[in-house]
């Protein structure tokens, strides 16, 4: 690929032989619903490897290579891996052979399964409830399989219900004419790629009978999802039956998923807080003749190197803007990326671009605990009051406040204003939103691979 990441260009591999295969369905594409791609989906060509891991649908290609081994690039090395699960974190880090032994390497996606209805949080007041309920949600599998049965369990999988499917995908095998500009060619394909979407009429007093609903998929080859995760280095590929909890309290239903999408919450946060082992075998549950769970105290992560009392003043600060040497600060503390300029996922421009800036909200907003946990060993020392007050006022350079029009409009070292003028709604979860630049002639200034951060 084009774009340029902290390890090198983006690059992987695949088969020769599934590239022929045409079942696989295999493509370079170059238009999207009969539009161009755009740059988030790749322009002006990608791959796309259906039934696979993402990450082999490599974005903003640049060339293909032909060769008679498993591609060498770091990403395909590094990435996307499988590992045995007593493989441990210390033993990958310090042996390249768990990494390089291609049989770990992830490619068609496994068969897996999800609840959509009842949503996470969802309630149910049990005296104007209809007699039933509706399930919902979708399963797949990887490598072209179709999933063959979907089935629904309330007793902790002691019994079975068969769920309908519906294979919307089939719909297109039906189709004869163009479509996007392109001819459908997929009724004699026999592959499936798609999700299948499978509901479930139960009745409401089974639901109060129950305290969890459990899901799981089959297909064709008769793989089916198991029972518990299956723990590895990368957390990758963990397809275990898909839970969600039910709560009767106060005349009312409650219905909580593992986890929430895009914030904290799920059940099996609340499992792991109150000292639960989700990997005993009964979801964090505490089993007969067990110790009942010791609840988890919160903890708050030192971001600070122990012992350390340097202050550091606004001049030497200043110092480590453009030499190469990039400081700046967190919640009052400098640290140095010098020596994470080439590891950091985002890539090194975004900590080049921080240096001698006040980065708390950006950082504490999108970096994990174990980012969090990272940090004392690049903690160098407390900013000075007067250099925070300095910084916090009016940062270390002038902003260009001209009144000439800028040609970009994303400044790397600060924010650009800019107008909402249009909200389009796609689904009950997500929107498309259209923002105004400052002239017309204006471009954002986004490169391939990057991304940028909005705050309202």
């Amino acid at each position: 690929g084009a774009d340029v990441l902290p390890n090198g260009h983006y690059g992987t591999s695949i088969k020769l032989n599934w590239a022929l295969d045409f079942n696989r369905g295999i493509l370079l594409a170059h238009k999207m619903n009969g539009e161009p791609l755009r740059p988030d989906h790749g322009r002006p060509l990608r791959v796309v490897v259906p039934g696979q891991i993402g990450g082999r649908s490599v974005k903003w290609l640049k060339r293909l290579i032909l060769t008679d081994s498993p591609s060498t690039n770091w990403y395909h090395i590094n990435d996307n891996r499988l590992l045995p699960t007593m493989v441990s974190p210390e033993m990958a880090s310090e042996d390249p052979k768990w990494w390089r032994d291609d049989r770990y390497a992830i490619f068609d996606l496994n068969v897996n399964s999800s609840v959509v209805y009842p949503e996470n949080n969802e309630e149910l007041v049990i005296a104007s409830a209809p007699s039933t309920y509706t399930v919902k949600g979708y399963a797949y599998s990887g490598g072209g399989r179709r999933i063959t049965r979907v089935e629904i369990s309330l007793d902790k999988g002691r019994s079975w219900h068969l769920a309908h499917i519906d294979y919307a995908e089939d719909k297109y095998r039906n189709f004869e004419g163009d479509l996007f500009g392109g001819k459908v060619d997929m009724y004699w394909r026999e592959t499936c790629f798609c999700w299948s979407f499978w509901s479930l009429d139960i009745p409401v007093s089974d639901l109060q009978a129950s305290d969890a609903i459990l899901v799981r998929a089959m297909d064709e080859s008769l793989a089916v999802q198991p029972r518990d995760m299956y723990w590895s280095v990368l957390g990758m590929m963990n397809n275990p039956w898909f839970r969600v909890t039910i709560t009767n309290e106060n005349g009312r239903l409650k219905f909580e998923h593992p986890t929430h999408p895009t914030k904290t919450g799920g059940w099996m946060e609340r499992v792991k807080k109150a000292g639960g082992d989700l990997a005993n075998g009964y979801w964090g549950e505490t089993v007969q003749g067990e110790a009942p769970a010791q609840q988890e105290s919160a903890k708050e992560i030192n971001m600070r190197r122990e012992g350390l009392s340097r202050l550091i003043e606004l001049q030497e600060l200043k110092d480590h803007v453009s030499n190469g040497e990039p400081w700046f600060i967190v919640n009052g503390e400098v640290y140095d990326g010098t020596e994470f300029l080439r590891d950091h996922p985002g890539g090194a421009q975004s900590i080049i671009s921080s240096a001698g800036m006040d980065v708390s909200e950006e950082f504490l907003a999108i970096h994990s605990e174990t980012a969090r946990i990272m940090m004392p060993g690049y903690h160098i020392g407390t900013l000075s009051t007067s250099a925070l007050a300095v910084l916090q006022d009016n940062g270390l350079e002038e902003q260009n406040n001209s009144t000439e029009p800028r040609k970009t409009f994303l400044q790397s070292r600060y924010w650009s204003k800019t107008t909402l003028v249009r909200k389009k709604i796609v689904s009950s979860d997500s929107r498309i939103f259209t923002f105004e630049l400052e002239h017309p002639k204006q471009t954002l200034g986004l490169p391939v691979g990057r991304h940028l951060m909005i705050k309202v």
